[in-house]
């Protein structure tokens, strides 16, 4: 630039303003710095030769600060003032490249850039106060990331308005405590996804009603004890059915039908003191020592067989030719109603099985998530070969990946390969090909810039 050489120190004039015993020297013996020797004392900022931001090394790779290239500063619009310690004070009103900054020498500071964006760093702590009330607005999106932890608490309401879709992630454990009511109120779906267990405990009453269907699956047992009553009320159809064995079992039980069907191929329907009603019996034998009627009853009561073998005592059609043979009772007639048979077919076991499989009313078989496939969705262990329940992005798999046994399972890198997480170079020991290394400097320089600090430009490295 045509400015440099109006400010050029002769040889030795930067040593001879260092010595004390000049009057004309600094008498702290800093200035002229190292990186002003022997050349123009013009700070280098307001030059252009050199650009100072404030520090934004806390910044993360997962936001995009969005800040646009900077403008070169144009000398003399760019007015510097820089102290001993590396505070920075900078106006610049370069035409398309106006801005102004306060900068710390540790980097802190408060950066206002030529497009309107102010940029707040701290390299410490950063402590803000308000003694009544404060409004934040902003017009567009916004994105908050704290690398530690964070605590806020609330002394009044708290209220939240989403006007999309609301996404909480969690990586650890969550709880909640909530001293009063808890109201969901949801328009649309919901769904649970649990890996683990799932335990709730209700001191009160539980209530649940729904309009819809309702559909409940448990691959396992599932096992529910009432201590007080258990009614089930049903205005349709109740149908239970198990594959294996079906036990029901009461101090007293009634079951009562308009149309009632009991079958089975084998067991005992009676006990002591059961009394049967029914019109027509199919029963091949009867396995007593005698048949009793009690009197008035007896003209209800019709058997028709072919056949009756056994001792018979009472009064019969033939009463009066028994009678003449010392038989009966000599009883001369009998008014008999024979029954009337009705269109039944008898319960074999080829119709039984039938009954159980092929009907209506046939068991129902349960078939949930045989192959795991919708389990193996939720908890991913096996997909990962053991090494994770959930998802993994990138970053958490590459600290997986540090783990020498999580990088020689094939079945965790077969995973992450197939979903994408990670690149086919990502287990290289070596890298593909290596570019330039820079240093934290926004704007790396190349084969300009000083290396070190030296009064002897033979010795600067370059």
């Amino acid at each position: 630039m045509p400015f440099a050489n109006n400010f050029t120190l002769p040889p030795g004039k930067a040593e001879s303003l260092k010595d004390k015993r000049n009057g004309f020297s600094d008498p702290n013996g800093v200035f002229p710095k190292t990186e002003y020797e022997r050349q123009s004392s013009v700070n280098e900022i307001a030059r252009g030769f050199k650009r100072v931001n404030v520090e934004l090394g806390g910044s993360v790779s997962d936001i995009d600060l969005d800040l646009n290239e900077e403008p070169t500063s144009l000398y003399p619009n760019n007015q510097v003032k820089e102290t001993a310690s590396g505070h920075i004070v900078e106006y610049d009103d370069t035409p398309g490249a106006e801005r102004v900054m306060i900068r710390h020498t540790s980097g802190s500071g408060v950066e206002m850039r030529a497009d309107g964006t102010v940029i707040y760093g701290s390299t410490k702590n950063t402590v803000r106060v308000t003694a009544c009330d404060e409004k934040v607005i902003v017009d567009g999106d916004g994105e908050l990331q704290y690398n530690g932890n964070l605590k806020l608490k609330v002394a009044g309401d708290f209220d939240v308005e989403v006007g999309g879709d609301y996404n909480v992630t969690v990586k650890g454990d969550m709880e909640q405590n909530v001293t009063r009511g808890f109201v969901q109120d949801v328009a649309g779906d919901i769904e649970t996804q649990v890996i683990g267990n799932k335990k709730e405990m209700i001191g009160g009453t539980a209530t649940s009603l729904v309009h819809g269907e309702r559909t409940s699956l448990t691959k396992g047992n599932f096992e529910e004890y009432v201590k007080g009553d258990h009614n089930y009320g049903v205005g349709d159809t109740l149908k239970m059915t198990a594959e294996n064995e079906f036990v029901v079992s009461a101090l007293s039980a009634n079951i009562t039908a308009s149309s009632l069907a009991l079958l089975g191929d084998s067991g005992t329907v009676g006990g002591h003191e059961i009394v049967y009603y029914g019109n027509t019996a199919h029963i091949p034998r009867v396995n007593a020592t005698s048949v009793h009627a009690t009197q008035g009853v007896i003209a209800d009561v019709a058997m028709d067989a072919p056949t009756f073998n056994g001792n018979l005592s009472g009064n019969a059609s033939t009463a009066g030719t028994a009678g003449a043979l010392g038989a009966g009772s000599g009883q001369s007639s009998v008014s008999i109603s024979p029954a009337q048979n009705t269109a039944t077919v008898l319960p074999t076991t080829d119709i039984v099985n039938d009954a159980l499989e092929k009907s209506a009313f046939a068991i129902t078989r349960v078939f949930i998530d045989e192959y795991n496939e919708m389990f193996n969705a939720l908890n991913r262990l096996v997909h990962y070969g053991g090494v994770s329940k959930v998802d993994l992005n990138t970053r958490q798999a590459r600290s997986k990946l540090r783990d020498p046994n999580n990088l020689n399972n094939e079945t965790f890198i077969s995973a992450l390969l197939k979903d994408g997480t990670i690149s086919p170079f990502g287990t290289r020991i070596s890298p593909v090909s290596t570019g330039r290394v820079v240093g934290q400097e926004k704007s790396p320089r190349r084969g300009s810039g000083s290396i070190g600090k030296s009064t002897n430009l033979n010795r600067t490295y370059t």
